[in-house]
């Protein structure tokens, strides 16, 4: 913005100067926005002409030419009352112009009605001629002084975070203004103490600074002993001298808080308020743009310290108040609940469902991990530490439109290492302890999971949901070859039986580690039981998945039946589709299967169609890129990833005929083909 001192110093064609030698450091930065010109003959024009083309608008230099080397008492006459009109006009100055001649000083009277109206008397020798382009000039310095300030603006702005309320506010507008200003930047509470330091050496060389104006504003001893706590708070000690430390430095300090006082002390300010302040110092003066640009960040940092101490009074239930709603819940007591759980956020239990989360810290202290989750979901879900275990955190997610909560509790686990989690399935408000039994059950399953996240309570394994007779019929006909007329040696059989499980659930070098044989072990095993079963269990998917389902469920416990039904008829036994068809008529298996593949129909990869394709092609992962025209490498990943999701044990651990909660990829495959008819499982022909 163009000042006196620009004028002065950068046109100096216009022979400008201040009448009075106090007056360059007063009145210099006084913006200058038009020169207006005016003519004092001798005698002067009447007043009322003067009035007339006297600025209407403050930052308006007026200028009068005299037609004599010096002023006359006619010209003094009209000085004075010109000196009185643009005083009240808030005008830039007054130049007296005295073409050709030096205007050395005017007499004490009208110097002194100068002074005190604050209307600052400048002299140019310049010809008339020379002030004819200045008003052109003065438009293109507004114009490029109007385009700079709003790209600072903008760039202030930009420091913003999306929420006021975010610590990081300050340190990015401090970050900005050190920048921008070329500056130390140190934002300061009375109470909190430094709140923002751009060096981070800033507090040792503004604390002199801060010190002297909160003494000055509170004066005596209380005054002097404020300012000393306070410099404490700052990391500085008091300065023994009054001159600041480390040479001369220009500084500025401005109240942060909307509407309050410069100072504590000051009227207004109220006794218990934490008195925040911006400071700043500098090698070089701050201008009239660079003090324009201070008040707009020291606004926007007290917005955002409002923010967050609203943020904090308003919206951060007490943890007390969240442990007593909680343990209600746990005891079914929903109304209590809502009456205990006042607050911003008490519209949380304003729901009929909800789920229930358990992170466990392990070796990492729960308090961080506590703290970041009552900020990340402040009026998303009720946050809780466990009061009987000391590494445990319980948060309840009143599940609505989104799934908000899981995503940032996942990134969350995702990025702290030795944090586990298990989630319950979605349960009535009153069924909060059924929620909180399936998340404890999950959350002490999560290590074996690649993401250290497991979901509890639905049922692992799809072949409890067949109906047990006509299921243990189908199974008993499919595998009769391998357990009523084995050709063999009965340890070889046993042998066969205890690899099929593992070997058909993963890769034969997975499964040998798992079986502790070698791969070569593992391949003519599963060669022999295909061979004696008349099936593809190398080769075929479709053959893999239905010999896992069939050894599911000969691991069933057998139903009530009536004695003759120990003796198997496998002439009477159900085929393949039959068996779906008689599972399908209660729902159960679709619904099962909406919940098994929840959470890898809500990741964004596609993994579902990955896990299609990879079936089809017999789960072959180069088969499967070529199709989907992804790399091997993603494909793996994909499958890995969809695998744990849907809680498929990659420990390689041995998976028996007996074990029955075990999920192999068989239930994945099953889901699949109940919800979307991909892979299209069939009843295997005997060759």
């Amino acid at each position: 913005m163009p000042t006196l001192d620009y004028l002065i110093n950068e046109r100096q064609r216009l022979r400008l100067r201040f009448l009075q030698p106090g007056h360059a450091s007063r009145y210099g930065a006084t913006r200058v926005t038009e020169v207006v010109t005016h003519p004092l003959p001798d005698p002067p024009h009447p007043p009322g002409d003067l009035a007339v083309d006297a600025p209407a608008d403050s930052g308006t230099l007026f200028l009068v030419t005299l037609s004599t080397p010096g002023p006359t008492r006619a010209h003094l006459r009209a000085l004075d009352h010109l000196i009185r009109l643009l005083a009240r006009r808030k005008a830039a100055g007054l130049v007296i112009g005295t073409p050709g001649h030096v205007l050395s000083t005017l007499p004490e009277a009208v110097l002194t009605a100068a002074n005190r109206l604050e209307l600052p008397l400048l002299a140019t020798s310049a010809e008339t001629a020379a002030w004819g382009r200045v008003n052109e000039d003065l438009r293109l310095r507004r114009a490029e002084f109007a385009e700079r300030q709003a790209a600072r603006l903008d760039g202030l702005l930009n420091r913003l975070p999306a929420r006021l309320a975010d610590p990081t506010a300050a340190r990015r507008i401090a970050d900005w203004l050190s920048v921008t200003l070329e500056a130390e930047v140190l934002v300061s509470s009375a109470r909190r103490g430094v709140l923002a330091a751009v060096p981070d050496s800033a507090p040792a060389g503004l604390a002199h600074a801060v010190i002297t104006a909160a003494h000055g504003a509170q004066h005596g001893a209380h005054g002097a002993q404020h300012s000393a706590q306070h410099a404490m708070r700052l990391g500085a000690e008091t300065p023994p001298e009054p001159g600041a430390p480390g040479g001369a430095l220009h500084t500025r300090i401005v109240p942060v808080s909307p509407g309050a006082p410069a100072a504590p002390g000051a009227p207004g300010f109220p006794a218990d308020a934490d008195e925040v302040r911006l400071a700043l110092a500098s090698r070089t003066p701050f201008d009239s743009a660079g003090t324009a640009l201070i008040q707009h960040a020291a606004k926007l940092l007290g917005l955002c310290d409002q923010a967050r101490r609203e943020h904090q009074a308003g919206t951060q239930t007490p943890r007390a108040v969240r442990h007593a709603a909680f343990q209600l819940l746990m005891r079914g007591e929903t109304v209590l609940a809502q009456v205990v759980y006042t607050g911003a956020a008490q519209a949380l239990l304003d729901t009929e469902t909800a789920r229930v989360y358990i992170v466990d810290t392990g070796p990492q202290e729960r308090e961080a991990t506590l703290s970041w989750c009552e900020r990340a979901l402040a009026e998303q879900a009720i946050v809780s530490a466990c009061p009987g275990k000391p590494k445990h955190i319980l948060i309840l997610d009143p599940v609505r439109e989104s799934d908000r909560v899981e995503t940032v509790l996942k990134e969350m686990i995702a990025a702290r290492d030795g944090h586990l989690m298990g989630q319950s399935r979605l349960h009535p408000l009153a069924e909060t302890a059924v929620g909180y039994l399936e998340a404890l059950t999950a959350v002490g399953d999560a290590a074996g999971t690649p993401h250290r996240v497991r979901l509890g309570g639905s049922k692992a394994k799809f072949a409890p949901l067949l109906p047990r007779r006509e299921a243990k019929a189908w199974a008993a006909a499919l595998m009769s070859p391998l357990l009523d007329d084995f050709p063999g040696r009965g340890d070889e059989r046993k042998l066969l039986l205890e690899t099929l499980p593992t070997a058909l659930s993963f890769k034969h070098t997975e499964a040998a580690g798992g079986l502790g044989v070698h791969r070569n072990t593992v391949t003519q095993r599963l060669t022999r039981a295909g061979k004696i079963l008349s099936l593809d269990l190398r080769g075929s998917a479709n053959d893999r998945v239905l010999t896992l389902l069939a050894l599911d469920i000969l691991a069933l416990p057998d139903p009530d039946t009536p004695s003759d039904a120990d003796v198997p008829d496998h002439s009477r036994a159900p085929d393949f589709a039959a068996l779906m068809a008689a599972a399908a008529e209660d729902g159960g298996p679709t619904a099962w299967a909406e919940e098994r593949l929840r959470p890898v129909r809500a990741d964004q990869r596609g993994l579902v169609e990955t896990l299609c394709v990879w079936l089809e092609t017999d789960l072959s992962t180069r088969a499967t890129a070529r199709a989907l025209g992804l790399s091997e490498a993603t494909v793996r990943n994909h499958t890995r990833d969809a695998a744990a999701l849907l809680g498929m044990d990659f420990s390689t651990r041995t998976v028996g005929i007996t074990d029955t909660d075990v999920v192999t990829v068989a239930d994945i495959a099953l889901a699949l083909h109940v919800l979307l008819g991909r892979p299209a499982l069939t009843q295997p022909p005997r060759s």
